[in-house]
């Protein structure tokens, strides 16, 4: 049976392992001949006994007969039964779990054998990066929406302070501008919970849905799902409200943005995907569709165009984050099963993919290489490096043996299934403008001559997380099935759709 220290147990490691990494870190500094050595040692420890929490959490939640996915903590005594949170486990919160282990802890030890970080950054930087982490790992593991929002907003607020670590004119602006919004979102969102209260006297996530089944109000909950939805689609970048993106992924440290563009991105699909398929279920609930359908289609087109006309290669990164938000979408707002698992494919693929790109350009802007005329002829300067932005470059277009190619499938077939070969069609479309500036860049890298002198040596050390990832999109795009083998069973949990 699982008690609530199976569920928790992972966040709190995290949260302990932030609060130690400070101590530990000073004492680390007077050996600073291991210092790198030791400091990975410690964060593998850590996420090593996160593996072991979320091993034994699936196993007793496989193993349950019958499966309960809810658990209930009432923290304000029996009488305030309102204030009781709630805690979930499912497939779909196993899934995302691991998958927020695997690429976090990919992104934390690059960021320890980033040279250039190294100097920089100091160990309340590291702290956050797990803080966060917890954060994102407790939204996935919430059984409710208040719940959901308050781990939720811990992600945000941590998320600042990384991209803020540079404490530049340009890393403040943008900050600031990524606080204005997340404050607007958040206080949509809040309001939308509000509404939701109202109607269903709680905001457990099957409660709220069997209520909001029955009710006649549709006017009302239209409003709700305009607050709620309009909060996260700011918090997840959806065009037209993505306007901080580009600027905060752009001047924050290379490993704050392969962190959150694989996480925190991640993440916000997650809790799309939650709140729309598990609780506002179209068209039992709210026959929201179409609108999203809507959202899907501009965030392609708008992302890739911006990064077509874009010169600074980290931005252009960013706004790639921007059309893979459209290409979720698309998933999401199929409402089919094969929605759902190329949704949850996506979700694997793009945060890697996103992660290994902002790892490489962070190595290469180290070098001096920022624009689009700086690339000329860096696949023979900086053979290793441009080998692993290649390979996340070529995941992004969607073309074999890479993993963004079966990604991409799931994500077009699901859109025809739903009724909704339109959004194919300008998906497909959008996918041919992205393949037109990643071979624009890729051309650049290896078809020119190099346009300046390198003298900074490849970090054999650095590289390894970088090809990690770009060895796994590889093995994904010719063994997808190791991936759909775990997503299977979340298929098989979804709520009945009509």
């Amino acid at each position: 049976m699982i008690d609530i220290l199976d569920i928790l147990a992972i966040p709190t490691i995290l949260i302990l392992m932030g609060v130690l990494t400070i101590p530990v870190i000073k004492i680390l500094h007077t050996k600073p001949r291991y210092f790198r050595e030791l400091l990975i040692g410690w964060f593998l420890i850590g996420f090593a006994l996160c593996v072991i929490a979320i091993a034994n959490l699936s196993f007793k939640y496989f193993n349950l007969e019958p499966i309960v996915p809810f658990f209930n903590i009432n923290i304000a005594g029996s009488q305030f039964l309102v204030f009781s949170s709630s805690f979930l486990v499912d497939a779909l919160s196993v899934y995302i779990v691991v998958i927020f282990i695997i690429i976090g802890t990919i992104a934390v030890i690059y960021g320890v054998l980033s040279e250039k970080d190294r100097g920089q950054i100091t160990e309340r930087y590291y702290a956050v990066m797990l803080i966060v982490l917890a954060g994102l790992i407790g939204a996935a593991l919430a059984g409710d929406l208040l719940t959901l929002f308050i781990f939720w907003e811990v992600s945000a607020a941590g998320s600042s302070f990384l991209m803020l670590y540079r404490k530049t004119p340009r890393s403040i602006h943008a900050t600031l501008k990524y606080l204005v919004m997340i404050v607007i979102g958040s206080s949509f969102i809040m309001y939308g919970l509000s509404i939701v209260f109202s109607i269903a006297g709680t905001l457990n996530f099957w409660e709220v849905r069997n209520v909001l089944i029955i009710f006649n109000d549709k006017t009302l909950l239209l409003v709700a799902f305009g607050f709620i939805a309009g909060g996260y689609a700011i918090e997840a970048a959806i065009v037209p409200f993505h306007l901080w993106l580009p600027d905060a992924y752009t001047e924050a440290p290379a490993s704050s943005s392969a962190f959150l563009s694989g996480l925190v991105d991640q993440g916000s699909y997650y809790v799309l995907l939650r709140v729309l398929i598990y609780i506002l279920t179209p068209t039992v609930v709210v026959n929201w569709t179409t609108t999203i359908a809507v959202f899907a289609a501009l965030s392609m087109i708008v992302g890739n165009l911006r990064a077509l006309t874009e010169v600074n290669i980290k931005r252009l990164v960013a706004y790639i984050c921007v059309a893979d938000v459209g290409y979720n979408l698309v998933a999401i707002s199929s409402m089919t099963p094969v929605g759902v698992m190329a949704n949850l494919f996506f979700f694997l693929v793009g945060g890697m993919a996103t992660a290994l790109a902002f790892m490489t350009v962070g190595l290469l802007n180290n070098m001096g290489i920022e624009t689009l005329d700086d690339f000329n002829g860096i696949g023979r300067s900086v053979p290793w490096t441009s080998l692993g932005l290649s390979f996340g470059l070529l995941s992004f277009t969607g073309i074999p043996p890479f993993a963004g190619f079966f990604a991409k499938y799931l994500v077009f077939t699901s859109a025809i299934e739903g009724d909704l070969a339109w959004l194919a069609v300008i998906g497909v479309t959008a996918s041919v403008i992205q393949a037109a500036y990643i071979f624009r860049l890729v051309n650049r890298m290896y078809g020119r001559p190099s346009s300046q002198q390198f003298t900074v040596k490849e970090s054999r050390a650095v590289l390894i997380p970088i090809f990690i990832l770009g060895l796994a999109l590889i093995v994904l795009g010719f063994f997808p099935t190791l991936a759909l083998n775990l997503i299977q069973p979340v298929v098989q949990e979804l709520p009945m759709i009509p």
